[in-house]
């Protein structure tokens, strides 16, 4: 008797039959051995198929390249390079790495982001470092993003960004470790909405870090630690109305921040009192923000807004042991 021809069987019914022979014996029969070893060897021929012809086959090429997201003067440049690195892939294997190697070694990219349409379409959405600080020295201007990156292709220059004075302009991509890191660390911590309204960061002697807002008040960062929850406290006071008036917001202890009507550097030597031995001396009216402040302890009744403690009397020195809230650290 002839024996008839067979036909190789298909992947998915060689591991139903598998699993068929495995519920009603407890195990594989030599046949479903078989079947299993057969499927196993198909589907790693499929993948082999898929990994090392399929995905880099001109089935399945870019033909079609779409780049958005990339702003300043040098835009066109880095559009064809990204264009020309995409064209050399394939909607099935699409490598990042490559297309960031594309562009030039100071181009100010934050991230790639690659969308594709099988079989020939691709789509590359490029986030650029956002600049939040401009360095300025003479009229020379430089737009820097947070870490330091310097993003001399950014032109023209947001009017809305802190300056900070530099002795020169760096002549690298990033800036060196320094005071003008810190003053742009410290600018990139603001909130966006509040950043838009410095004009200007400096660092200044016995206050450190200080943010000169547009229409407001000094803020009194001091060093470059806890910079989110400073900037945080900050807004909270001066969104609030008992602030309004005040000339600086010193939160160098965001939990004891301070608004007051004059300047915290200390008087001259001849205009300030002494005081005993860790008894503070008050310098003009003071007002706290909303952030919770330790409860008044200094003698003598409040008068004003809530929140504002009575000067002292000129030439009189607090004689309790804690200072009243909002008093200069």
């Amino acid at each position: 008797m002839a024996l008839g021809r067979r036909t190789l069987p298909r992947a998915a019914d060689v591991f139903r039959h598998a699993a068929g022979s495995v519920r009603r014996g407890g195990g594989l029969s030599t046949t479903g051995r078989r079947r299993l070893l057969v499927g196993a060897v198909l589907a790693a021929l499929l993948a082999a198929a898929y990994m090392f012809w399929f995905r880099d086959s001109s089935l399945v090429s870019v033909e079609r390249v779409s780049v958005t997201g990339l702003t300043g003067t040098e835009a066109p440049r880095e559009r064809a390079a990204l264009i020309a690195a995409a064209r050399d892939m394939t909607t099935l294997h699409v490598d990042e790495d490559a297309l960031r190697k594309a562009l030039a070694a100071g181009a100010t990219v934050e991230a790639i982001h690659v969308t594709t349409s099988f079989p020939h379409a691709i789509r590359i959405e490029v986030v650029e470092k956002a600049p939040v600080a401009v360095l300025a020295y003479g009229s020379e201007r430089v737009a820097v993003g947070a870490g330091g990156v310097l993003l001399a292709d950014v032109r023209p220059i947001p009017r809305s960004l802190p300056t900070v004075d530099v002795g020169a302009l760096p002549s690298g991509q990033r800036l060196g470790h320094g005071r003008a890191l810190r003053l742009v660390a410290a600018a990139a911590a603001a909130p966006s909405v509040l950043r838009a309204r410095i004009l200007r960061m400096r660092e200044l002697p016995g206050k450190g870090v200080v943010a000169y807002i547009r229409n407001g008040p000094q803020v009194i960062l001091g060093g470059a630690d806890r910079l989110s929850l400073k900037w945080t406290v900050a807004a909270s006071i001066l969104a609030d109305g008992t602030s309004r008036g005040a000339s600086y917001v010193d939160v160098r202890l965001p939990d004891r921040p301070v608004a007051g009507g004059l300047d915290v550097a200390p008087a001259p030597a001849d205009d300030q009192p002494d005081a005993p031995p860790g008894q503070p001396v008050q310098h003009g009216a003071t007002t706290t923000g909303t952030v919770p402040t330790p409860a008044p302890q200094a003698a003598g009744p409040a008068s004003g807004a809530a929140g504002t403690a009575a000067p002292p009397a000129a030439g009189t020195v607090p004689t309790t042991g804690a200072a009243p809230a909002g008093t200069t650290p």
